[in-house]
């Protein structure tokens, strides 16, 4: 066993420096190889994120985003996804001018696992601090796009409130928060949807406590009427009945209501406006309701009812 192991020993230090040389050589010979075939792509518009230090918040920034320049192998510039790299500048005490110029450097870029953030522009920002505050806003929702039937009668934020902090200069003239717009396009009844809410300015910093509300969203019929003048009256009796039937008035007005798409498109021929006689067998006269069926909208008949005359045939 002793033998064997001065045999690996020996080969292991036999020409050390020639073996030490070559694992150089191959070890720059791998890194060159590796930068020829690496690719540098500028990923735009990645999040800038200042964090000012305790007791102080952002007033104002020049950029709050940064073109990333990052190097890799295609698998690696693939793999990347825009949103989870950020820009993060940490603002020390030691810093604690109300207004100075921040360095950004590619070693404050995160996210870019696999790849080698290797320059951001711009380089320098301004940088504006205040003291922090806190305020207690309401909530204005936002919608977008059209509802298929019907109108937006309301839209109701869960919390109606957020709790804002930020810069004090810039919370004294900020009343309220937006969400997110909720899309209501194609919508044919309420709902609820839960959204995240919109930062209140672009180049400053705030944080919301909640950052999201659940809204319910509303939706008004629009409803109208339409009169259809002298709508026939039709007769409904019992199968093999052996009897001649008279109505009068043999026709109707029928007031229909609602919603006014339907209204529009609505012809009398649709209408089924009828005296049940059922049931009704000895000869002699009869008032009879009218009754009608108008698919989903509401109607009425004037006169709501008719005399109806059955004689033997």
């Amino acid at each position: 066993m002793g033998a064997k192991l001065d045999w690996v020993r020996r080969l292991l230090l036999h020409n050390k420096g020639l073996k030490l040389l070559s694992l150089l050589m191959a070890a720059l010979s791998w890194l060159m190889i590796r930068d020829a075939i690496s690719l540098e792509v500028v990923i735009p518009d990645i999040r800038l994120q200042i964090r000012a230090q305790e007791g102080m918040a952002i007033l104002n920034q020049s950029a709050s985003s940064v073109d990333v320049t990052v190097r890799g192998s295609q698998e690696d510039i693939q793999r990347l996804d825009p949103h989870r790299i950020q820009a993060i500048v940490e603002l020390s005490s030691a810093g604690a001018a109300l207004s100075t110029e921040i360095e950004i450097t590619p070693g404050m870029v995160h996210g870019v696992r696999g790849a080698r953030a290797v320059a951001v522009h711009p380089t320098r920002i301004h940088v504006a601090l205040d003291h922090q505050d806190e305020k207690r806003l309401p909530v204005r929702v936002r919608t977008t796009g059209s509802p298929l039937l019907g109108t937006v009668e309301s839209a109701t934020p869960d919390p109606a409130t957020v709790l804002l902090r930020g810069p004090a200069a810039r919370l004294r003239t900020t009343d309220y928060v937006y969400t997110q717009p909720v899309d209501v396009d194609g919508r044919v009844e309420s709902f609820l949807h839960r959204t995240a809410l919109q930062a209140p300015g672009d180049n400053w910093v705030a944080t919301m406590q909640p950052d999201e509300v659940q809204v319910k969203v509303t939706l008004a019929s629009q409803t109208g009427g339409r009169e259809l003048k002298a709508v026939p009256v039709k007769a409904v009796v019992d199968p093999g009945q052996g009897v001649t039937i008279d109505i009068e008035p043999a026709t109707v007005d029928v007031v229909v209501t609602g919603r006014s798409n339907e209204l529009a498109s609505l012809e009398t021929a649709r209408l089924r406006v009828f005296a049940d006689c059922t049931g009704l067998s000895a000869p002699g006269t009869h008032m009879v309701p009218v009754r009608i069926h108008a698919g989903t909208a509401g109607a009425r008949a004037n006169p709501d009812t008719v005399r109806v005359t059955l004689s033997t045939k």
